[in-house]
């Protein structure tokens, strides 16, 4: 076939998984690839290594903007404190970038891990 493209099939496999997924199971994707590019920056900044750490922390950063400029304040009692944790952690996390920090790069996880599996529950009963 000249002048096409294959993909992969792992990566067309993903994209038609994102493309057929709700919304709900969007968000749990987001948070799952969030909370991984969090480790993966910790694992990173822990072996010294904060060139990798910060492209992982920059991604983690887009993410959690997505989820913060998609939150609706108004759409239950808790999204205004979820919109504080997400701003706390989007400034750990340019805070950590900037200064190699891995511990602050854990302390985000710790306050979006809860988060990500309530989420990840709340998919699970819609």
């Amino acid at each position: 076939m000249l002048g096409t493209t294959q993909r992969n099939p792992i990566e067309e496999m993903r994209r038609r998984e994102l493309m057929t997924a709700t919304p709900a199971q969007l968000t749990v994707k987001l948070f799952q690839r969030l909370i991984l590019d969090l480790h993966r920056a910790a694992a990173d900044l822990q072996q010294g290594q904060a060139g990798t750490a910060s492209r992982h922390l920059v991604h983690a950063q887009s993410i959690l903007s997505e989820l913060d400029g998609t939150l609706d304040v108004n759409a239950w009692s808790g999204a205004a404190d979820l919109k504080s944790v997400y701003a706390f952690c989007l400034q750990t996390i340019a805070a950590a970038n900037q200064n190699s920090d891995a511990q602050a790069v854990l302390r985000a996880i710790e306050l979006l891990t809860p988060v990500s599996e309530a989420f990840e529950q709340a998919a699970k009963t819609a």
